[in-house]
This record gives C-alpha cells, sequence and structure tokens, in this order.
C-alpha cells in the first residue's frame, strides 16, 4: 500500500510533520510519543539541510521539550555522501567521485573559447558573444544542459536525430559543437577520475532506491516529506519510500480543493502547463501511481482558509471561464476573511518599498512571540532592506548571504585584478590604494599622504604610461616650476614627493606577481591564479581559510578551489583575467557571523519552504522577479528541447508560484511592489494580477488601503522641514581681498560668470583635473599652440625651404605627449598633417607683408583705477610687426571663433590683447597701432583651416580695442565698490552647461526649471 500525505499550506508544515509522526498518523503502529528511544528507529528526507534543522526543533517542542534520540534526517536537495545513508555501500562512495563545480566552469570555458576562437575563422564569429565573462556564462549554461540531459535520463544520442535543417542556423551549428563538447568533456572526466554532480547525484539517489528495495520491512519507518519531486530520481526515490511497508510521503501544499478535471490538465499532453504551482506535485503523482483522491490531508487549515483563494487566483487558463461562478465556491465573507490580514504596499520606488518593508519587520519586533520574514528572490531589495533595518540597530539574518564579490576582501581582489589587467590606469590603482585593506607596508596616516601626493602627482589629469613603470615615470618627471603660479601641486613638498615615489615602488613590488607578464600575452591561468592571490597577499596580508573574518575566509577558500581547476582552463591576457576572475567570484555568497536577530530574517523562496513564519513580507513582486525571466537556452532551441523531453522555461514559473502560495499560510501577509525599477515603469507581476482580479475591487482596495498607512510612513519617515529655495549667490568679499591681476581669457568669464573669478582669486580654489582624464580639445589645442608657437618662434622672419617638414617635426615634438591615447593621437595627428599644409601656404601669402612674427608672447598692462592700480596681463599666439610700421595679431582656435558681435561684448579677448600692444605691453613688440586682428581656425576637417574676422566691418580695429579698454575699466571700477557682488552666471551662454565651480554656487538649485540666457 501506497501512503501519501498532504500538508496544507496554511498549516505549520514541519509543526504538523513532528506531531504526526509523534502520534502515529504517518506509519501504522509507529507511534514514538512518549519513548525517548524509539524515533531514533526513523528516517526522514527533508529537502535541504535547514529544514532538517528546523525539523529537529519542531520535534522538540511537539514533544514538550523532553530529552529524545532524534531520526536521522536526510537532505535530499544537496545530497552528498556525508548525508545520505548510502554508506554502507563502499563500492558506491569509492571514485569517481563529483567534479568541482568550479572545476567544471573553468575547463567547459575552455571548451566554450575555443569553439569561439574556431567560429571566429569562419562566418559563425557574429554569433558568439566574446569576453571572459560571456564564456563563463555560456561555460554555465553548458554544464546546466549537461546536468538536464543527465536528469532526465535522455541519450546524448537523441542529438543525431535533431534534423538541423527545421532550426535556426546557430542551433545547427551549436549541436555540432554540443556533440564535440561532450566527446570532449567525457574524456575529460576519464582523465580525471571524476563524473558530473548529476550523474553522481541521480546514481547516489538510485543506490538508494535499490538499498531500500532489499531491506523491505527491516528499513524501519522511513518518511519523505516537503519534496515536490522535481527530480526524477528524486520522484523515483520518493516511489520507493511511499511503497515501504513502514514508509511514507508528505507533499507540500497538495490543492485539493481543484476540480478533477482541472488538476487533469495539468499534466495532458495538449495542455500541459508547467507554470502552474501544482504541475510539479501532479506530475510527481503520476510517478507515485497515485490519484490524487489518494492523498490524505493531515493538520487543520488556518482559519483564514487562504488555500481556495489562492487556487483560484493561479487556475489554468484552460478553465478560466469558470471564474464567472467563483461566488459559489468562493463565497464573499470567505474571501473577505481570507483578505483580512492581507496588505498590499504599492512603494513608488525600490528605496520606498525596502523602507516600508523594513518599518514592517521592525513593528513586528514588538511582539515576543513573532516571527516574521521578507521572502523575495531580489537581492538588490534583500541588501536595502537589510541597510534600513540599520537605521533602526536592527540586524537581519540574510539567508542568502553577500557576494563575496561585493565583500571587502572580494572588492581588493577585483580592483587589483582590474588594475594590472589595464595597465595601471588612475582609476582603478587610486581605488585600490584607497582600499581599506591595502596597507603596503606602511601606517595609515602615512599612506593616505603618500596616495594624496601621488593622486596630484600622476593620477588626475592625462593618462600616464602603462603600467607602474609608467607611473614612476610620472612622478620623476614632475616639476613645481613648470606649473602655473596658482597650480595647488606647487604646493607639494618634497617630502611627499618622495612620499609618492616611494609608494610606488611599493606598489611595483606588491603588483610584480600578477604583472610580471608582458601586456597582450596569454598566459596559463594557473599561473595567473597564483600571481594574483601572491600580490593580494602582498597587498593586505597572507589569505587564511580559518581567519575570524567570514570574507577573508571565503576569499582564501575561492583561491584555492579556483587554482585546483585553472590548468584546465584557457590561457587569458591580464585584461580578459581580470573579466574572468570576477566572473567566477560572482556566485559565491558569504554569510555573516555577526550575531542578529532571530525573529525576523530574509528568505529566498527555495529557504523560505517550510519555514514557519506569523509575517510574511512578499518583496518585489513584479515581473522578472516573481515570477522570474524566463532564459533562452543558448545551446538548444524550445523545439529541440522539446523533442528531447527537457523541461521548457516555464518550468522556473511553475516553480516560483509554488513558492508563492505556500508563502500565503502565515497569519499576515504583506505584498509589496515598486511602482517603478531602474526609472522605468514597472509591470506587477502576474501572480499580483490574478490575486486582485479573484479578489475583486472592494477586498483589494481595502488591502492597498491597509498597506498604503505603511508606504505614507515609510514617505514621512525622511522627510525633513521645507527648505527655502536657495538663491543666486552674489558674495561681497572685502576690497582688499578682491583680485588686482586678471589675464585677458579671464575677461569672458568675469563678464560672463564672476562668481569663477570670486571662487578662484578671491577663495584661491583651483579646480582639480579628473582622474585619467581623457584628452579633449584642450589638449588638443595645447599641442597645436605648441607646435605652431616653436615653429614661428625658429623662423620669425623668413620661412625655410622646407617649411612643411619643419612644422610636422615640431608637431610630432608636441603631440608625442599625447601617444598615450592612440586612437585620439592618430585622429587629431591626421588633423594636425592637413592643418599644417594649410598653415604653410597661410604662413607664405602673410610673409609677404611682413617684418616679423612675434609667437607666445607675454604682456602686462597696468590701468590706473580710483581704487587702485589693476593689471591686464595676456599671452599672445601671434603678434605680427607688418611692413607698413603697424600690428596684427592672430588667435588660433581649434574650436568656432568667437563672432565680431561677442568680441566687442562677452569675449573681448583679442580687443583687449590690441589695447595692450598698441601701449607697448608685449615683450619684443613695441607699441604701434594695431591695424587689424583676427582668429585662425584650425579644425583639420574637410576644411583644414580658415581666417574668422574679428574686426566689425563697421568700424576699425583700434576703435574696438579702445571700446572693449574702457568698458573693462567701468566693470573693474563698479567692482571697486563692495557693494558690488560676484554673481553666479550673471551672462551664460549656453542653456544647460555647467563650469567648474557652479556646485560651489549651488546653481542646480537655484537654476532649476529658470531660464537661462545664451547667445
Amino acid at each position: 500500500m501506497t501512503r501519501a500525505f498532504s500538508i496544507p499550506s496554511s498549516a505549520p508544515f514541519l509543526a504538523t510533520l513532528a506531531h504526526a509522526l509523534l502520534d502515529g498518523d504517518l506509519v501504522p503502529g509507529f507511534a514514538p510519543r512518549g519513548d525517548p528511544l524509539a524515533l531514533a528507529a526513523a528516517t526522514i528526507y527533508l529537502p535541504t539541510r535547514r529544514a532538517g534543522r528546523l525539523f529537529a526543533q519542531a520535534l522538540l517542542e511537539a514533544s514538550g521539550g523532553e530529552a529524545l534520540l532524534l531520526p536521522h534526517i536526510v537532505p535530499l536537495g544537496d545530497v552528498d555522501e556525508d548525508a545520505l545513508a548510502f554508506s554502507e555501500d563502499a563500492a558506491l562512495l569509492a571514485p569517481p567521485r563529483a567534479v568541482t563545480g568550479v572545476h567544471r566552469r573553468i575547463a567547459l570555458a575552455g571548451l566554450v573559447a575555443r569553439w569561439r576562437d574556431a567560429l571566429a575563422a569562419g562566418e559563425g564569429q557574429a554569433m558568439v558573444a566574446a569576453g571572459p565573462a560571456a564564456t563563463i556564462a555560456l561555460a554555465d549554461e553548458l554544464g546546466a544542459l549537461f546536468d538536464q540531459m543527465s536528469t532526465a535520463g535522455v541519450d546524448w544520442a537523441r542529438l543525431d536525430g535533431l534534423v538541423p535543417e527545421e532550426h535556426d542556423a546557430y542551433f545547427e551549428i551549436s549541436l555540432d559543437f554540443l556533440r564535440i563538447a561532450r566527446r570532449a568533456w567525457d574524456a575529460h572526466l576519464v582523465e580525471e577520475g571524476a563524473v558530473d554532480p548529476a550523474a553522481r547525484r541521480d546514481s547516489l539517489v538510485d543506490a538508494e532506491v535499490r538499498r531500500l528495495a532489499a531491506l523491505g520491512p527491516e528499513a524501519g519507518p522511513v518518511i519523505a516529506a516537503g519534496s515536490t519531486g522535481s527530480l526524477p530520481a528524486t520522484a523515483r526515490l520518493l516511489k520507493a519510500i511511499a511503497r515501504l511497508p513502514q514508509g511514507a510521503v508528505v507533499l507540500p501544499g497538495l490543492d485539493l480543493d481543484m476540480e478533477d478535471t482541472a488538476f487533469a490538465l495539468l499534466t495532458a499532453e495538449a495542455t500541459s502547463a508547467p507554470d502552474h504551482p501544482q504541475f510539479g506535485l501532479a506530475r510527481l503523482l503520476g510517478t507515485l501511481e497515485l490519484e490524487r483522491r489518494d492523498v490524505v490531508e493531515i493538520g487543520v487549515r488556518a482559519p483564514h482558509g487562504r488555500e481556495l483563494l489562492l487556487s483560484e487566483a493561479l487556475r489554468q487558463s484552460e478553465t478560466a471561464e469558470l471564474w464567472a461562478t467563483l461566488a459559489t465556491r468562493l463565497p464573499p465573507a470567505r474571501k473577505q476573511a481570507a483578505f483580512a490580514n492581507i496588505r498590499v504596499i504599492a512603494a513608488q520606488d525600490p528605496r520606498e518599498e525596502a523602507l516600508a518593508i523594513a518599518l514592517e519587520l521592525r513593528a513586528s519586533l514588538g511582539h515576543a512571540d513573532r516571527r516574521a520574514a521578507l521572502i523575495t528572490p531580489d537581492r538588490d531589495l534583500a541588501r536595502r532592506v537589510a541597510a534600513e533595518l540599520l537605521r533602526f540597530g536592527i540586524a537581519i539574518d540574510d539567508s542568502a548571504g553577500e557576494p563575496l564579490a561585493e565583500t571587502a576582501p572580494g572588492r581588493l581582489a577585483r580592483l587589483l585584478a582590474k588594475a594590472v589587467g589595464e595597465g595601471c590606469a588612475p582609476v582603478p590603482v587610486f581605488a585600490l590604494l584607497t582600499h581599506p585593506d591595502v596597507h603596503l607596508g606602511l601606517e595609515p596616516e602615512a599612506l593616505r599622504e603618500a596616495v594624496a601626493a601621488l593622486e596630484l602627482v600622476a593620477l588626475r589629469g592625462p593618462r600616464p604610461r602603462t603600467g607602474v613603470q609608467g607611473l614612476s615615470e610620472a612622478v620623476a618627471a614632475f616639476r613645481r616650476e613648470d606649473l602655473h603660479g596658482r597650480d595647488p601641486r606647487r604646493r607639494l613638498s618634497d617630502e611627499a614627493l618622495d612620499a609618492a615615489a616611494d609608494l610606488v615602488a611599493r606598489l611595483d613590488d606588491a603588483l610584480a606577481p600578477l604583472s610580471a607578464w608582458p601586456d597582450g600575452a596569454a598566459v596559463p591561468l594557473d599561473e595567473l591564479v597564483e600571481g594574483h592571490k601572491a600580490a593580494f597577499e602582498a597587498l593586505s596580508g597572507p589569505l587564511d581559510p580559518d581567519a575570524d573574518d567570514p570574507a577573508a575566509a571565503a576569499l582564501a577558500v575561492a583561491f584555492t578551489e579556483i587554482a585546483s581547476g585553472a590548468a584546465a582552463g584557457p590561457p587569458l591576457t591580464l585584461d580578459a583575467y581580470a573579466d574572468a576572475i570576477s566572473a567566477l567570484f560572482a556566485d559565491r555568497m558569504v554569510r555573516p557571523r555577526a550575531q542578529a536577530e532571530e525573529r525576523v530574517r530574509i528568505l529566498g523562496p527555495l529557504e523560505a519552504r517550510l519555514v514557519a513564519l506569523d509575517l510574511v513580507v512578499l518583496g518585489g513582486l513584479v515581473e522578472g522577479s516573481w515570477p522570474p525571466e524566463t532564459r533562452t537556452d543558448p545551446w538548444l532551441s524550445r523545439p529541440m528541447r522539446a523533442e528531447l523531453g527537457l523541461d521548457q522555461p516555464e518550468r522556473r514559473i511553475g516553480l516560483s508560484a509554488h513558492d508563492f502560495v505556500q508563502a500565503f499560510g502565515a497569519r499576515e501577509v504583506v505584498l509589496t511592489y515598486p511602482g517603478k525599477v531602474g526609472g522605468t515603469q514597472s509591470v506587477p507581476s502576474r501572480f499580483l494580477q490574478r490575486l486582485a482580479t479573484v479578489a475583486g475591487e472592494a477586498e483589494w482596495t481595502a488591502a492597498k488601503a491597509r498597506g498604503e498607512a505603511w508606504r505614507l510612513a515609510a514617505a514621512d519617515l525622511d522627510a525633513g522641514p521645507r527648505v527655502a529655495r536657495f538663491t543666486q549667490p552674489a558674495p561681497k568679499p572685502p576690497l582688499a581681498l578682491r583680485p588686482r591681476k586678471l589675464s585677458v581669457t579671464e575677461i569672458e568669464t568675469f563678464l560672463r560668470d564672476p562668481y569663477s573669478i570670486f571662487a578662484r582669486h578671491v577663495l584661491n580654489l583651483q579646480p582639480l583635473d579628473p582622474l585619467d582624464a581623457m584628452p579633449g580639445g584642450a589638449e588638443r589645442g595645447s599641442a597645436l599652440h605648441d607646435a605652431l608657437g616653436a615653429f614661428a618662434i625658429a623662423f620669425p622672419e623668413d620661412l625655410p625651404e622646407d617649411a612643411l617638414g619643419q612644422l610636422l617635426a615640431f608637431g610630432r615634438t608636441a603631440f608625442a605627449k599625447l601617444e598615450v591615447f592612440p586612437a585620439e593621437h592618430a585622429v587629431w595627428w591626421a588633423r594636425f598633417e592637413r592643418v599644417a599644409g594649410f598653415v604653410v601656404e597661410f604662413e607664405r601669402e602673410r610673409r609677404a607683408s611682413l617684418r616679423k612674427v612675434v609667437a607666445e608672447t607675454g604682456g602686462r598692462l597696468e590701468l590706473h583705477l580710483p581704487g587702485g592700480p589693476f593689471y591686464l596681463t595676456g599671452r599672445a599666439d601671434r603678434i605680427e610687426l607688418r611692413t607698413d610700421g603697424q600690428l596684427a595679431i592672430l588667435d588660433y582656435k581649434t574650436g568656432t571663433a568667437p563672432s565680431t558681435k561677442q568680441g566687442a561684448t562677452f569675449s573681448p579677448q583679442l580687443p583687449l590683447e590690441a589695447a595692450m600692444a598698441a601701449r607697448g605691453a608685449f615683450a619684443n613688440v613695441p607699441a604701434a597701432p594695431v591695424a587689424d586682428f583676427a582668429y585662425v581656425e584650425l579644425k583639420g576637417g574637410a576644411e583644414p583651416g580658415r581666417e574668422k574676422p574679428g574686426v566689425d566691418e563697421k568700424t576699425t580695429a583700434t576703435a574696438m580695442a579702445d571700446e572693449a579698454l574702457e568698458r573693462l575699466k567701468d566693470l573693474l571700477t563698479a567692482f571697486d565698490d563692495e557693494a558690488q557682488g560676484y554673481r553666479s552666471l550673471a551672462a551664460p551662454q549656453w542653456r544647460g552647461r555647467f563650469g567648474a565651480y557652479d556646485h560651489l554656487a549651488r546653481v542646480r538649485e537655484w537654476a532649476l526649471g529658470a531660464e537661462e540666457g545664451g547667445e
């Protein structure tokens, strides 16, 4: 006789199972209550180790706390040789054992990489994603396919029966690879003396089936509980247990309310519904050769009676017409009772959702005997909730733990690989050196000071040359005297520079084990892993698998396991290794050892199975999380999988639906979802939408109203007093602090944004270059100015015969500093070559009327103002001394030059330079009338260059210069009055463009929504 039972979802599963076992309800003649020794004769199979621990506790509680010998509790979900009862079969436990997961990932990644490289030589290169992370992801999917084929008992020879012509061309290629890969993998397993994990697991389970069958009555009481038999081998074990004389199977939440016809449709070939929560149990009953009516329900359903509600909400679409008669099966009073303790929180975004959940869990702690949990597959939401609870001093137990890659040691390991892989680029190096676990043999304060010096000397601005050697060269080449007088780096002491050089030397020694190989060289993976670990220990200290810090211990174990399988992996370059090691760390989790509040937890849907709770929060109820997205198999198409008899992707939806239903057994249930995720509108879970449909408008509105109170509480928690909008600043420093010297290029800034002048010259704040700044217009313009200036200085009067060659030679010298950016250098050098041809022709035309050219000359003009002398400075790109005794001034622009109207108003650089030149303010340039000034645009495009007039045709250069100087004097005189403030963005040129000091002026606050002027 086959014995099968079911515990309803609203009854506490493990407590009900414990009482039924002790009272003799499961196995006739076995009622060990009151006998502390009898229970030890039983064997209990449960889905997970966690369930086994909780069941032991439930037995103690059900026995009234009396001492007893526990039964043999065996976990099914993570079957292994130590846990199962098969240890009597010595031959079974001998090799071959299961290959480790990391060994398989690495070895299969090698197979995938070789396949992709072979395709790259043919026509299929665009079909397969490249990169180590994508390769490992494909290897994971390949390993999963191997497991699925083994689990389903599908012979690999059946792949030969698939007809490629009936499928996409890609799958024809993938089929060829699968046949080759399986043969290669089998050969590798033979060489290693191992088997696939799924094959090992199934062989263990099948051996247990044989053992139990052979024992018969001598097996004693054997009960399997809580499993849905989703794996065929597990289903066979459940069948063997159910047929034992003292065997029993206890199912979790079998739906006994569904119509027989509807239940039969679940597994019928034409109407199979793998996305239904009862699909797995229906299929298991078929394996057990039982009808649903043969299953006996044990335990008492909770008063709320939500089983029928969930059965109706998630019924398959083929029977959805029965909703029309819902009231006859689910009367309003019963539906109202089912919804009485359900709350729905429709949050605006994940942050608000997390805070509302945290408030719910915090409130549950006010009841000493209450246990609550957040159940969610969304790891981001779980981390948010844990962080929000810390605001209230509550450390919560997160069953999934924290990803190793996100822990401090894991981040350091990834940063180390990234820094070396990117040739010690400034951003990863700075992140590496500022990591709290990096010591390099220095005291913390000394390390901070050395990093700060290195940051200013080598990490900010354009990138140094590749490698630590590039950093060393940048430090050695640093000269304070070459910097602008206001550059903050001029204040660096010799001690600071020595500390930076010492830090680079220490970093070089630490990274040497991993950075010893040349860039672009393919290095064996095991050597990379060994070097990575050695470099990590040089930075942070030895790794110990028994360390007190669980993350450090986990990292030590990870390095050991990865190293054990690395020999089977493909050789990688340093940059590819950085991506690969991050992917290999990605699936490793770390459980903290800190004491957590035991009455509240964060559980994944799998971990939440069979756990009795008073309050359940189902979080992140949006499509993509509940249920998860259906992933397409990259190796076999849906028709191929169906032809082979493999599960379709929708099976994951059915498992997710079953977890959703089981969670409703708690007395109080809170359903939460965010309205937006990542800034885009979310789609509420299909489970939630079906539940709302069955609930009806009245009950659903009431449930949302109950949840709205918690959402409003979350919103109010961070609400502060209304702050008045910040107004446009206009600081008024004392006259003694106001600048008495400005350059001609700063006058435009003075006119448009006086606040920037205040910040730079009064507060003495100089903007720093960003870390690893990509060269932009400033660097290109500087190189071009250097080349043209050097050429003009070398040949001030007559051009050489090989003028173009000479100019290109100066250009190579000027552009050499940009060679570290090969892509930008190639583009800009090609543009400069076109510019050079234009400049030579331009020079030949102009030199005929010139006596001399003075380039890159500085000047200073003293202005006598009521408030005291003021000095206007400038550096002219080019001043021409004409044969008629007059002057002409040219300014080179690599961008768009100002118009003559702008030159007369907000961009007076050239008119002011003309005024200075006319008054003899420039070195090596005698005072003389200025006949003309103009811009030379040198963009190097289809039109390499052109001259753009700077003098308005309605006036003269002298008149424009004098007018610009008078306007400047008026401006300076106005600012000699302490009542005149340095207003932010007085006349901005561009709307939405922000300057170096606008964050100090809080422009985004007071200018939000305001109309900004522009030209």
